[in-house]
């Protein structure tokens, strides 16, 4: 357990690479502080994102593992905690199942801070289906009422990554870049 253990990181990532080079400076920052930091990829990237492995005749399940293993290395590597929720990827799909999975990991870890993708990206529609999820989770996760193990939550503030090309992506604020709080 991190020694700061009042201030908590939580980096929403849909897939198994994406925390790694928009997130990686902030997760290796919290873990020299002292916090705690925990990654969660919603997907290991298996379908969009493994073009090589595909074209090298791995399988789905030899993908995912692949992908399980170079993420896990490079949490470690930050010196965050990972967890991974296999829903699949191009395309993620927003479910209740999903969001009611990230309500749960939001109150286990209760975090001081949220990182995830833009609610828009022209390149890839996973990043905002990401965003939108880990909003909603966050909202969820402050409701007294809703059915999850855990105290509700106060209201972390939520921060967007760097999408791949941030001049073709919209910002949620008028003048804002893809590092302002959403």
């Amino acid at each position: 357990m991190a020694e700061n253990a009042t201030e908590s990181l939580l980096v929403v990532s849909a897939h198994a690479g994406d925390f790694v080079w928009r997130a990686g400076g902030a997760i290796a920052l919290a873990a020299a502080r002292g916090e705690r930091a925990t990654v969660v990829c919603l997907s290991y990237g298996e379908r969009g994102e493994s073009a090589k492995a595909w074209r090298e005749g791995k399988t789905l399940d030899e993908i995912k593992t692949l992908r399980r293993g170079e993420a896990e290395a490079a949490a470690d590597v930050l010196g965050a905690d990972i967890r991974f929720l296999d829903a699949g990827d191009y395309p993620l799909l927003e479910s209740q199942e999903l969001t009611d999975q990230l309500v749960r990991v939001y109150r286990e870890v209760t975090p001081t801070v949220v990182l995830t993708h833009t609610l828009v990206d022209p390149y890839n529609g996973d990043h905002p289906a990401a965003a939108r999820m880990a909003l909603q989770a966050r909202i969820l996760a402050q409701a007294v009422g809703y059915d999850a193990p855990g105290e509700a939550l106060g209201a972390p503030p939520v921060f967007s990554f760097e999408p791949h090309q941030s001049e073709m992506s919209e910002t949620v604020s008028a003048g804002a870049r893809s590092s302002s709080p959403v």
